[in-house]
């Protein structure tokens, strides 16, 4: 497996974590649901968009990819309220269940939208 991939993986991993331990958090403070993925959104982004870029990418960082990757997370603004929400609501979970697989539900396409987002075309580069 390429190094890039074991690095994302343990960063993904990380952030993972760390959005769990909000939801679940802010759950037990009373916290209602988008309340709850908004406080997560703001801690996992910021934390995520320092180490996908340090680690993970190995780039600079800089206020332009900063908002790319924001913007490309957001994604995950309606994607954790509808999959938690399921997990939540029609399943029956706990939020210390719910979250975790809400989570899993997601995964994959937070991978293609950090490298999209960290990693620059060649041609904006100006190469």
């Amino acid at each position: 497996m390429p190094r890039h991939a074991l690095d994302y993986a343990g960063v993904s991993g990380l952030c993972l974590v760390i959005h769990n331990l909000v939801m679940i958090a802010a759950d037990s403070l009373g916290l209602m649901l988008p309340l709850a993925v908004l406080a997560s959104y703001m801690v996992v982004v910021i934390s995520g968009y320092a180490l996908h870029s340090r680690i993970s990418f190995r780039r600079e960082m800089n206020l332009a990819t900063f908002l790319r990757y924001a913007a490309a997370m957001s994604i995950n603004i309606p994607l954790t309220m509808a999959t938690t929400w399921l997990w939540l609501g029609p399943a029956g979970l706990q939020m210390h269940w719910a979250a975790p697989l809400a989570t899993l539900c997601t995964v994959a396409i937070n991978y293609l939208l950090s490298r999209w987002a960290i990693i620059r075309p060649v041609s904006a580069q100006g190469q």
